[in-house]
């Protein structure tokens, strides 16, 4: 048995992982999907919301954990994964991230996507976020969510999630990660390469993985959010991971 402890991204919420968690657990597998802060049903101010609380949160889930934990990030959740292997490197077998933001130490979205703006990517989550007038807090209109995040799911799939969409405070786009090899450099690390993505485009995605080399990469042919494009294909993946 292996236990999962899956990290959301930014608008979304625990309840993004309610196909794919189902599948894990049917073959024994443990599966927790922590809410971070201001997020999802969870009840704190968006105010709270921050890399400190995020990756605070997620490591006081795993600290109630028995045994080694698989610890999967995707997008914005690939931030807060990496900040809590580097908080909890000894209670995690492997760092998964799928189609996640996997930055370097010192590095913040912002910064990464300076550093590559020769890749010339057209950033569809950017360009199609409303951000609040003092730029704190972000959504990200429900009529543009299948294209950007859910472009090969089923109709009826990108509908539910789309009306799920929440929040999310701009906060930790700017915040650095602190990563070192003697903590974070010890897990692991696999990544979930998605094709077809057009929230965390495959250059962006190729550009972190030349910076930050994985032990396995996994290509699936589809979107930004195969926990429900390809639930079966994810948890497959996810079981091959915490095989190894």
């Amino acid at each position: 048995m292996a236990r999962f402890v899956l990290v959301h991204g930014s608008f979304h919420g625990a309840w993004c992982w309610e196909r794919l968690s189902p599948l894990l657990e049917a073959v024994g597998h443990q599966v927790i999907t922590p809410n971070l802060p201001g997020s999802g049903e969870d009840p704190a101010p968006i105010e709270n919301a921050d890399l400190a609380s995020y990756a605070t949160r997620v490591a006081g889930v795993i600290d109630g954990v028995a045994g080694p934990v698989v610890l999967v990030g995707h997008s914005m959740g690939g931030i807060v994964a990496a900040q809590v292997a580097e908080l909890r490197p000894h209670r995690l077998s492997a760092l998964v991230y799928v189609n996640g933001l996997m930055l370097r130490d010192g590095e913040s979205l912002g910064s990464f996507l300076e550093a590559h703006a020769h890749l010339d990517v057209d950033d569809l989550v950017l360009k199609n976020m409303e951000v609040s007038a003092d730029g704190s807090e972000a959504r990200f209109p429900a009529g543009k969510a299948r294209d950007v995040f859910y472009n090969t799911c089923a109709v009826e799939d990108a509908a539910w999630a789309a009306a799920r969409l929440g929040p999310q405070r701009t906060k930790i786009y700017g915040e650095p990660l602190r990563l070192t090899p003697e903590r974070f450099g010890l897990v692991p690390r696999a990544y979930v390469r998605g094709l077809k993505d057009n929230a965390v485009s495959p250059a962006y995605q190729d550009a972190m993985l030349e910076n930050t080399p994985c032990e396995r990469v996994f290509d699936l042919d589809g979107d930004h959010s195969p926990f429900l494009s390809a639930p079966h294909t994810l948890a497959t993946v996810l079981q091959q991971v915490a095989a190894s």
